[in-house]
């Protein structure tokens, strides 16, 4: 059976949301505010994912093939659309690492890292539901 995945997200003051993730036991601040601000944007937590995932699944690689490094990093850009829908463009993700491998090493490394699950979902997922769920008290 496939882990579920539940995260909620409640409204607070001002430009403040806190996102809990039920099955890490954790909470996160997502904040729209443009000076001090609690936490990333939905757009940089997104793209933070995302570059996250690629990270971990490098180490993952490295680690499970006793391939030293002392350095490992996953830097990520991205752009807002010009044109309707809004949305990210161009996204960008490189991985920065100074682990010894060969030019057919790298190539596998590479796939691998592309394998990471938000990676699959962006590229593979056709359908997000929104619901509405109306509560009238």
């Amino acid at each position: 059976m496939p882990m579920a995945i539940r995260v909620e997200v409640k409204a607070e003051e001002k430009d403040k949301f806190l996102a809990n993730f039920s099955s890490s036991g954790t909470s996160v601040y997502v904040d729209l505010g443009k000076e001090k601000t609690n936490g990333p944007n939905p757009l940089e937590l997104f793209i933070g994912s995302l570059a996250s995932c690629v990270c971990v699944y490098a180490k993952k690689y490295l680690t499970q093939h006793s391939i030293e490094f002392k350095e490992l990093q996953v830097s990520a850009n991205a752009e807002f659309s010009k044109d309707s829908p809004t949305r990210l463009v161009n996204i960008k993700i490189k991985a920065f690492t100074d682990a010894k491998l060969s030019k057919t090493e790298r190539e596998v490394f590479l796939r691998f890292m592309k394998n990471c699950p938000i990676h699959n979902t962006v590229i593979h997922t056709e359908n997000i539901e929104i619901d509405l769920v109306w509560s009238n008290k």
